[in-house]
């Protein structure tokens, strides 16, 4: 998941209040909302439903319907309202959905702004909600190969689009810059002149979209993790390169270094071993806790590793791969199995992610790239092997990185984030006059998780000071690195 300001804190239970507000033309509703803590603490806020086209192109469109919350500030002196752009894109559960884990965390952030949380459009609590009414389901008795997992895929998603072209649902309405249009709705609704954007991963690419339609509607900008206009598709050398970084730091730590001298090539040859003989496994079903077998290769091996190079769990490869030379493959049967078995899709998300990627450039640089790299092209993987199957909207202009900003900026990246390198940041630095980058040493897509106690004043500090420039930032912190980890 890539869930943004998962915190850990206690479960909430929420309750609405029975005063509401009917707005004129039924076009949106809005009602308080008390949110109560178990240790007591009440929250008050607001929940709102606002409805909006579903193709704003379209003058016959259909409606839809946005959820959005807001909590007040209570400051006599309040900063324009910070906006939360959520990750994903198709979480799910949503952050609105799981409203009552980040209601404290949310606190906070009203110290001195209001605070709305909107969610996106065809997911959480949203009408359509656009899941796919199955799960994918991937064969066990074979070890999984790309054009085996990309013919089950096409054939899940056409299924998918089957069921909701039932329901006369128009596909070209859901992308990005749909999206921004949606936040830009909901400032209108709520009569905000400026607003502050917050997001990481995929919701700094939301937010950015955002930032380049209404540069004079945001006040400043916070990103971790950022996912640029241009970056949906991931390349293959980047993934490479976190992975070499990630053999220079075996290389110099005093125990592995005597282990394995050269982790990259390690990796080739636990891949080879692979591709040569796939072996046999057994591990607990996700569902009955039975014992089953699965067979796993090389291309269940590649896409394991790439996905643990972009979370915290990247500290424990040397010992993981070390463990399958010696012909012990549990961590990676307990990974497959979770893939292989009952994956929910969400429908919004293939559409979101292919109108951002299918157009990009970056294809053909992706495709050169898969060819050579060591882990090929595991983190795009077949999510854009399903774009011909479905109508997009051509919203490749909107995301060329032609415009330049003055807004102020602040970047939080880390230096082992595979799925949102460090390169990305630097990229994105180049549209923004009054941009800074917060380097996060040895850190990954799980920030939140690796350095929150650090990153915790500097967000808030940054968030809440009166002139954002002067606001003192620094150019580098350090998540621990142990990677002896169990």
């Amino acid at each position: 998941m890539k869930k943004h300001l998962v915190l850990g804190v206690m479960a909430l239970l929420c309750s609405a209040s029975c005063r509401g507000q009917n707005i004129p033309g039924s076009q949106a509703i809005l009602e308080t909302t008390t949110i109560k803590a178990g240790n007591g603490k009440s929250y008050p806020g607001e929940m709102g439903h606002l409805r909006v086209p579903e193709n704003r192109n379209d003058p016959k469109s259909k409606s839809i319907e946005l959820p959005f919350f807001r909590m007040k500030t209570e400051h006599p002196s309040p900063l324009p309202p910070i906006f939360i752009f959520e990750g994903g894109p198709g979480d799910d559960p949503s952050a609105l959905e799981r409203l009552q884990e980040f209601a404290p965390l949310l606190a906070s952030f009203a110290a001195r702004s209001d605070v709305v949380l909107v969610d996106q459009r065809g997911n959480g609590r949203s009408a359509p909600k656009l899941s796919c009414p199955d799960s994918l389901q991937l064969p066990m008795d074979a070890p999984l190969e790309k054009e085996s997992f990309r013919r089950h895929y096409r054939k899940y998603i056409a299924d998918c689009i089957a069921h909701w072209r039932k329901e006369q649902r128009d596909f070209s309405g859901y992308n990005v810059v749909a999206m921004a249009e949606d936040i830009e709705a909901v400032r209108k609704f709520l009569s905000y002149d400026k607003i502050m954007l917050f997001g990481g991963s995929f919701g700094a690419h939301h937010a950015l979209m955002y930032a380049k339609k209404y540069p004079d509607r945001v006040d400043r900008i916070l990103l971790d993790s950022p996912e640029g206009l241009q970056h949906t598709l991931k390349l293959p050398y980047a993934v490479d390169k976190v992975l070499v970084q990630l053999s220079d730091l075996v290389r110099t730590d005093s125990v592995w270094s005597q282990k394995i001298p050269s982790f990259t090539t390690l990796v080739r040859e636990v891949l080879q071993d692979l591709e040569r003989s796939p072996i046999t496994a057994e591990v607990a079903h996700p569902a009955s806790g039975d014992p089953v077998k699965i067979v796993l290769g090389k291309y269940d091996l590649q896409l394991a590793t790439g996905m643990a190079l972009g979370r915290m769990g990247y500290r424990a490869l040397p010992r993981h791969y070390l463990q399958m030379k010696s012909g012990d493959y549990s961590w990676l049967a307990n990974y497959a199995v979770h893939f292989r078995y009952n994956q929910s899709v969400s429908l919004m998300a293939a559409l979101t992610d292919c109108a951002s990627g299918h157009a990009s450039e970056r294809k053909e640089t992706v495709s050169e790239q898969a060819k050579d790299a060591i882990l090929g092209d595991v983190l795009n993987n077949v999510i854009f092997e399903v774009c011909d199957l479905m109508p997009l909207a051509d919203v490749g202009g909107a995301l060329e990185p032609n415009f330049s900003s003055i807004v102020p900026l602040l970047l939080i990246c880390g230096t082992q984030d595979a799925r949102t390198p460090l390169k990305n940041g630097r990229e994105i630095m180049a549209n923004f006059e009054n941009a800074r980058l917060l380097r996060v040493r040895h850190g990954s897509h799980d920030l939140y998780r690796e350095v929150l106690d650090e990153l915790a004043p500097i967000m808030m500090g940054y968030l809440s000071a009166a002139d954002p420039l002067t606001y003192e930032v620094p150019k580098e912190i350090q998540a621990g690195l142990d990677l002896h980890v169990e």
